[in-house]
């Protein structure tokens, strides 16, 4: 099984200058807990909830100021569409991240989370939290 098979699309973007209160709102608006932050359209980074909350919030910081580009985590881990779940899985825990933007020829095509990982693969659970 491949990346391309359990992806989810489309991935909801955000410009680098889009201030954090417009990302919040989107993110509340579609039920969802990132986006993907692009720069000259191409994607540079993504910002996570715990984002908003760690860098925003705890630090004092007025959302209506902050702009994606400063508190995005960057550089963007990707993988390709026909990479296998396996290797998803290796990449997700080795960087200790949660969610793996799909890239195919420089352009987004989807997002992979760690549930969606472990849904197919349970056996990396080890990977991720021991």
């Amino acid at each position: 099984m491949n990346v391309k098979d359990i992806m989810s699309r489309p991935i909801i973007v955000e410009d680098e200058e889009t201030l954090v209160t417009k990302i919040a709102e989107d993110m509340e608006e579609l039920g969802i807990g990132s986006v993907v932050v692009t720069k000259g359209g191409a994607p540079a980074g993504i910002i996570t909830e715990r984002d908003i909350a760690l860098k925003v919030l705890l630090k004092n910081k007025r959302a209506s100021e902050v702009k994606a580009r400063e508190i995005m985590t960057s550089p963007l881990t990707t993988i390709e569409p026909e990479a296998s779940v396996e290797e998803a899985c290796k990449l997700a825990a080795r960087k200790h991240i949660k969610r793996l933007p799909v890239v195919e020829k420089g352009v987004l095509v989807g997002i992979v989370s760690i549930r969606d990982l472990l849904t197919r693969k349970p056996e990396f659970v080890r990977e991720f939290y021991f």
